[in-house]
């Protein structure tokens, strides 16, 4: 009985991500036509051009909660009123009353605040302290 439940989610599930590479797929053919029209016109004006010297450009993936700078001024303003260095879940649960969030959507900003918080301890603004994880951070005195 549970069986047959189990393979009713599944195959729930099984067409979901069908459907999804389908819409991809067609995303993919589309683009793919306008990228062969932009090289026709890029050859049309420049024959010579050699078109396999264009790299192709990263797209980034904006999380839709934050604005631009938001989130880093988040967790900055977290840590400089700390009276002791914050660990990542403390940093996250202040964040989340910050700005109202509900604790469901703690999945979906953790990547952007991890993000964060290694970029600014890459531009020497904030330390993290201890050898292992959970790490504490602390603002750069």
């Amino acid at each position: 009985m549970a069986e047959s439940h189990l393979i009713s989610v599944l195959t729930k599930k099984r067409a979901e991500l069908l459907g999804q590479i389908e819409s991809h797929q067609k995303d993919i053919q589309r683009i793919s036509e306008i990228l062969l029209h932009v090289d026709h016109t890029i050859k049309l004006f420049s024959p010579e051009f050699d078109l396999r010297s264009i790299k192709s450009k990263r797209t980034n993936q904006r999380n839709p909660y934050f604005g631009r700078g938001e989130l880093q001024t988040l967790v900055l303003t977290c840590l400089r009123e700390a009276q002791s260095p914050m660990n990542y879940k403390e940093i996250m649960v202040q964040i989340l009353e910050v700005k109202g969030m509900d604790e469901s959507l703690r999945d979906d900003v953790s990547p952007s605040l991890i993000k964060v918080l290694n970029r600014l301890r890459i531009k020497g603004i904030i330390v993290a302290i201890g050898n292992h994880r959970p790490y504490l951070w602390q603002i750069v005195d």
